[in-house]
């Protein structure tokens, strides 16, 4: 009987061990852990992996996608998802109607009506931040290379009006009308991104934003960076809504009451950013966090660990990273231009206007370390802007090899042989905590050291947010960077690596007429067969021109306390992604 009672001792003594070694710490909180500031969560500044996913977390979109689809729709704040069938896309492609959600509170109190709808979008237009997203909305709605400072989008710098956004935009009913300036295939793709987020206008306008008015445009135009009307601060539709925000160090979020939607599990959720690896890593390990953003370079290691569970496994990235070369670098009071001129001391601004240059620093690049040393062998080769995926990749593109005798014989080249005699200084700039993109600048800058001792160059960290917004300022003269689509096609590649306004090539001076007009071409172009004559013509454009170093499609793993459940794969999702599917137990 003794023996009985102690061996049920002992079974409830390990039952109560085990109970307590799976207790989920912070059981109604969720902890992302992730390097990189924010810039804004203004949807007319937003534009970047980090900003975006906060804003998908406090607005809604229309419509949204539906599950890991990158083609099929849900509706959010629309009742109904748009197509010809419905009735509800007309006009051979050139209107939409969507029917808007009734019942819908913003964290405000405020109700969502059409009338609001519409005063968000145009909202949007307006205040059109340098370096956004909202060029994605005024393509379709007036053409390609338009925005509130050039509406005809042929240099002639003619402003948006309020007649023009009211002729575009409409409330019919309980329903908001978009018109087009010509059929948009990929409209729907586009009103699902965190720039189609809808604001609360009364919310808006009670903090100094714009007041739906004609004279008050040019107010809220183009504010100065930071300055931006919803840059700290938010109301939206969505499940949670912003407590509070610094954007160097993290954002709280607290689940909204009057959501319309299903109660998501999670009471509150924080976005915490941790510059250091070895902390990230170690908060995750106990528990401190839900989710810690881990680099290629730590997948193995991390496969080791116990407590943690590992997303991976077919998560191929729709997306790109790789090194630009800005070929009209801003001149006035910039720090990483040193002297400003070729006198060893410095660069001058249109250092990279060479192609001897820009195919020196190429040859100079050793691809395959980058491949299997650095990034581990988690990413797929890519050698344009196009990723592989998506219609009219070209898979026949070789890469420029590693060459050091190429790469001295161009440097030799490289303005009139005045570079190699001079010498250079310079700084390869990548975002402050990403590793990989840190041991790539340092692996390019000891290749090219080693050619001259004349030059001058070492790898260089900016913290995200001075990063992003110094690349809009044309400050940057080499910068490591990566696109995640917009949507699903070679035009949003294309198009904002290529085309002359597009978010890269205008911050890196690159213009090539021939590439314009082809990117004109096949966004209009609806034969299959044509369109792959274009986009293969731009891909070798592009290994022509070599305005950067495009270096890999991203294979993703991601890193979550075995706690945690609900996550799925988006190829185009951001980080952080949607806080809403996350639940904690065992």
């Amino acid at each position: 009987m003794k023996k009985l009672l102690v061996a049920l001792i002992l079974v409830s003594v390990a039952a109560f061990a085990f109970a307590q070694a799976k207790t989920v710490k912070n059981p109604d909180t969720f902890i992302w852990l992730a390097y990189g500031t924010v810039d804004s969560v203004d949807p007319a500044k937003a534009y970047d992996n980090a900003s975006g996913g906060l804003l998908q977390n406090i607005y809604e979109p229309l419509i949204d996608y539906k599950g890991a689809s990158t083609s099929e729709f849900v509706p959010i704040l629309a009742t109904t998802v748009p197509t010809v069938k419905n009735g509800l896309i007309t006009n051979g492609g050139k209107t939409y109607r969507f029917p808007i959600r009734k019942g819908v509170k913003f964290h405000s109190g405020s109700a969502l009506t059409p009338e609001v709808v519409a005063y968000s979008f145009k909202r949007n237009l307006v205040v059109d931040c340098e370096g956004g997203p909202q060029p994605l909305i005024y393509e379709a709605l007036f053409g390609i290379g338009t925005s509130s400072t050039d509406i005809m989008g042929d240099g002639s710098n003619k402003p948006v009006t309020l007649a023009m956004l009211n002729q575009a935009i409409q409330v019919k009913g309980d329903s908001v009308i978009f018109n087009l300036k010509g059929p948009y295939a990929p409209f729907l793709a586009v009103l699902a991104g965190y720039w189609g987020s809808v604001v609360d206008r009364d919310f808006a306008i009670a903090h100094g934003d714009w007041k739906g008015t004609q004279e008050d445009i040019a107010r809220v135009n183009r504010p100065e960076q930071g300055k931006e009307p919803l840059t700290e601060i938010a109301s939206g539709t969505g499940p949670y809504k912003l407590v509070r925000i610094d954007k160097a160090t993290e954002a709280v979020f607290e689940r909204f009451a009057g959501y319309w939607g299903p109660k998501p599990a999670m009471a509150k959720a924080i976005y915490r950013i941790v510059e250091e690896w070895g902390t990230r890593k170690l908060m995750l390990l106990q528990g401190d966090a839900d989710y810690a953003l881990v680099d290629p370079m730590y997948y193995a290691e991390m496969e080791k660990e116990p407590g943690v569970k590992v997303a991976k496994g077919n998560m191929t990235e729709l997306g790109n990273r790789g090194i630009s070369f800005n070929q009209k670098i801003a001149a006035t009071d910039n720090p990483y231009i040193y002297s400003g001129k070729l006198d060893g001391g410095g660069v001058p601004s249109e250092f990279f206007s060479d192609r001897d240059v820009r195919l020196a620093f190429t040859y100079a690049f050793n691809k395959p370390v980058y491949l299997k040393d650095i990034n581990k062998g988690f990413g797929v080769a890519a050698e344009t802007p196009i990723p592989a995926g998506l219609p009219y990749f070209n898979p026949e593109l070789k890469a420029y090899p590693f060459d050091l005798k190429k790469a001295e014989e161009h440097f030799k080249k490289a303005w009139g042989g005045k570079l190699w005699q001079e010498g250079f200084q310079l700084d390869l700039t990548y975002n402050t905590g990403n590793e990989v993109r840190e041991q790539t600048m340092k692996l390019l800058a000891e290749a090219i050291t080693g050619l001259n001792p004349k030059f001058k160059v070492q790898a260089r960290s900016v913290e995200w947010a001075t990063f992003v917004n110094s690349q809009n300022k044309k400050l940057l003269p080499i910068f490591y960077i990566g696109w995640g689509a917009d949507f699903a096609d070679p035009h949003n590649f294309i198009y904002t690596y290529m085309y002359k306004t597009g978010l890269y090539a205008n911050r890196c001076g690159y213009n090539n007429p021939e590439a314009d007009k082809l990117i004109e071409q096949g966004l209009a172009e609806s034969d299959a067969a044509k369109r792959k004559a274009i986009y293969y013509r731009l891909q070798d454009i592009w290994q022509e021109d070599v305005p950067g170093i495009m270096l890999h499609q991203p294979i993703r793993q991601q890193y979550f306390k075995d706690w945690v459940k609900g996550y799925f794969f988006h190829p185009m999702e951001n980080n952080p992604n949607w806080f809403r599917i996350y639940s904690k137990g065992y």
